[in-house]
């Protein structure tokens, strides 16, 4: 699993529909070049204000032309009002391709009206996860030293044969303690933006100590009457750089019964589809994954898109193929404007936004810790 806001910070911080502006592309005037953070307009509608998270995914919301769903992990925010909420946060507004989004409206916990535009804080989406343990078995919840958290790891617009106005999360519950970030769980939630509802939310795969990471999946895809998803491990890490990993790739039917039951997931091996877990090859030949993060750009004609983190310096690799089994080149490789790194407050969260993109640049967000937020940069194709 990815580094979040660092454990240090964790410690200390310890159903009327929405209104969705339909406003042309002008409305987005604010947004910015990139490089530059993602913004709300909680952040710009006081000095002062701020917001401390990383893990911006996005995906264009269903139904509309320019508006965009950001999905985030941990968030600290202070200024004037201040809290902290260890799991995902939610933000909409508008996009213009090419720029960064500056007026996203911060989504309240389901089922409030978001009625945006709104200048109100963040507040969490998904709910705090039970259940999970400690390695020793206790439970993991401890004052100060331990929390049960749902981080995201992908979202995608569900196509028609499932519920064409939602959006399909994908999370791992995570135990945060000092030893480690184990996924005990792999799930799958439902959203609706049009009423800021939760459906449908399935513990796919569980574990009471965690998770093969083969089963820790992410990076939900849409594709020729599937679901696919993506996995990652690095199993040689040399001071903070990847050796040689695998990133692994699962199917799963594109409907809600295919892929709420774990009997139904395969995983490539190779020649094939498999239903053993362990059976799954890398798809990325001479994987380096410190992370990694998939997505379709095919409506810009670029095809499948992974953006793997190989170290924790910021270098990255961009891999495209017009398949999700094979046929996996590096078009592009660099690394991104981090700075203020030191201990575990790293330069994270690699992913691409195919809405942001053009036929020019892969946008694509990080977070940096010299300004401790999600930004996004321009990568030419």
């Amino acid at each position: 699993m990815r580094l979040h806001i660092p454990w240090s910070r964790r410690v200390a911080c310890a159903a009327a529909a929405v209104t969705l502006v339909a406003a042309p592309l002008a409305a987005a005037r604010a947004d910015a070049p990139p490089p530059s953070k993602v913004l709300s307009r909680w952040e710009t509608s006081a000095a002062g204000n701020n917001v401390s998270r990383d893990c911006g995914y996005s995906v264009r919301v269903p139904n509309t032309t320019n508006q965009s769903l950001w999905l985030f992990c941990d968030s600290a925010w202070s200024g004037t009002s201040s809290g902290f909420w260890l799991g995902a946060t939610a933000a909409v507004g508008p996009y213009t391709a090419g720029q960064v989004p500056t007026g996203l409206t911060e989504i309240p916990t389901p089922t409030a009206p978001i009625n945006a535009p709104s200048n109100r804080p963040p507040a969490g989406l998904l709910p705090v996860p039970t259940g999970l343990k400690l390695p020793d078995g206790s439970t993991c919840s401890v004052p100060g030293s331990s929390y049960p958290a749902s981080w995201i790891s992908g979202a995608a617009r569900q196509p028609s044969t499932a519920t064409p106005s939602k959006v399909l999360i994908s999370y791992a519950d995570v135990c945060v303690h000092p030893g480690g970030l184990p996924a005990q769980r792999y799930g799958l939630v439902e959203y609706s933006v049009s009423t800021n509802t939760l459906s449908g939310q399935t513990q796919v795969f569980s574990s009471p100590t965690e998770l093969p990471f083969q089963k820790t999946l992410g990076s939900p895809i849409f594709s020729g009457g599937q679901l696919y998803l993506i996995a990652y491990k690095c199993d040689t890490n040399t001071w903070g750089s990847c050796e040689n990993g695998r990133v692994v790739l699962a199917k799963v039917g594109a409907t809600p019964t295919a892929w709420r039951s774990a009997t139904n997931y395969q995983w490539w091996n190779g020649s094939g589809w498999s239903g053993d877990h362990n059976a799954a090859v890398s798809i990325l030949p001479g994987a380096r994954p410190l992370s990694a993060h998939a997505e379709n750009f095919g409506a810009l004609g670029k095809g499948f898109v992974i953006v793997e983190q190989t170290d924790i310096a910021g270098n990255f690799r961009i891999w495209r193929s017009s398949s999700l089994t094979g046929g996996w080149t590096v078009t592009r490789t660099g690394q991104a404007p981090c700075g203020d790194q030191q201990g575990l407050d790293l330069c994270r969260a690699y992913f691409g936004h195919p809405e942001l993109s053009t036929g020019s640049n892969l946008l694509m967000s990080y977070y940096d810790p010299a300004n401790d937020h999600v930004n996004v940069m321009s990568v030419p194709w």
